[in-house]
């Protein structure tokens, strides 16, 4: 009976570390190309808010897509994406050049 009981727990061990590696490594080998992120936080440098998503055409680096300031100036950039869900604005600016900064979220 005693065996019987080692062998239930680590059996139930093995399925437990099993099942957290997974788990915890679907982020981090997840390929990301093809997906979106929505802008959070993104502000110019004057602080005008700006909405709008990133497309991402490799693993880590995306495009900005339909992304404008509250006047609905045009943004330009791109996101690079630095943990499993979340992306900076790198290079980003407006029209008339501002800079713009901040993440999105990969949804």
């Amino acid at each position: 009976m005693n065996t019987q009981l080692r062998i239930f727990g680590l059996t139930r061990s093995f399925a437990f570390f099993l099942f957290t590696t997974v788990a915890a490594s679907t982020t981090c080998f997840a390929d990301f190309t093809g997906r979106y992120c929505e802008l959070e936080g993104a502000r110019t440098e004057r602080g005008e808010r700006v909405n709008g998503e990133c497309y991402f055409y490799s693993d880590r680096y995306g495009d900005l897509e339909g992304a404008r300031t509250e006047s609905g100036e045009s943004v330009s950039g791109e996101c690079y994406r630095y943990s499993g869900r979340y992306a900076e604005l790198e290079g980003a600016r407006t029209e008339n050049g501002d800079r713009v900064s901040g993440e999105c979220y990969i949804y």
